[in-house]
């Protein structure tokens, strides 16, 4: 499984979690962006990609100037390894291939993997557009979230407006927020870049032709505002 964000010379287009399906619909429509945006679009590995989090975890994160995790902040549970205090959930890292995870072997790599991806995401600062991809949309999402105790993984408003803010401070600048989700996941929020999908029969991956024709929609409009007042 490879999941990826994007990005040109002048935008970058980055999950912001909460799960893979974000990356994975990003990296599936290089030829989209690039059409839609007149630019040549490239995967971009960014921190977010391949993990499950909570969008209050990782309004937290930001807030706290978002310090690299160490040893004792990373616990086997429940489900899979976590980051705390955060909740931030790694399905697919401290861990060779299928085997169980095994923190203490991986854990050097990773942390080094991920301060890497964090040094790219402070970069973004310096990209002229940097468009943020926010879902909730998973089909397998509310099983994974039973799995590791997560909760609820509806949306609300106040969450991603704190999210939004705490990200635009980290950066020091402000950015853009697509957000997607699902009739039963959307938390009755109003915002304009929300786009609720009809629900797909995958497991984790997303229908590519509305997730194509979203992207189209989004781009193809004039540059939006952060929603965050």
């Amino acid at each position: 499984m490879e999941v990826l964000s994007a990005g040109s010379s002048h935008t970058a287009i980055v999950s912001l979690g909460m799960s893979c399906q974000s990356s994975r619909q990003i990296r599936t429509s290089l030829d989209t962006l690039s059409t839609a945006l007149e630019e040549t679009f490239e995967r971009e590995r960014h921190f977010f990609d391949g993990l499950i989090a909570p969008v209050d975890g990782m309004a937290a994160l930001f807030e706290d100037d978002f310090p690299l995790f160490q040893r004792d902040q990373i616990e086997p549970g429940p489900g899979h390894p976590t980051w705390q205090p955060y909740g931030i959930r790694f399905l697919h890292h401290f861990r060779t291939d299928d085997e169980d995870a095994d923190i203490d072997a991986h854990f050097d790599e990773e942390r080094s993997r991920f301060g890497y991806m964090r040094e790219k995401l402070a970069d973004l600062a310096n990209r002229r557009r940097v468009v943020f991809v926010i879902s909730n949309s998973q089909n397998n999402l509310a099983e994974v979230a039973a799995e590791t105790g997560m909760g609820s993984i509806a949306f609300k408003t106040g969450e991603l407006n704190r999210l939004q803010t705490a990200v635009d401070r980290f950066l020091g600048r402000s950015c853009e927020y697509l957000v997607v989700s699902y009739p039963d996941r959307h938390g009755g929020i109003t915002h304009p870049e929300l786009t609720v999908l009809r629900p797909d029969d995958s497991e984790w991956t997303g229908d590519k032709a509305q997730w194509r024709a979203l992207f189209q929609d989004y781009f193809g409009q004039p540059k939006r505002l952060s929603f965050a007042v």
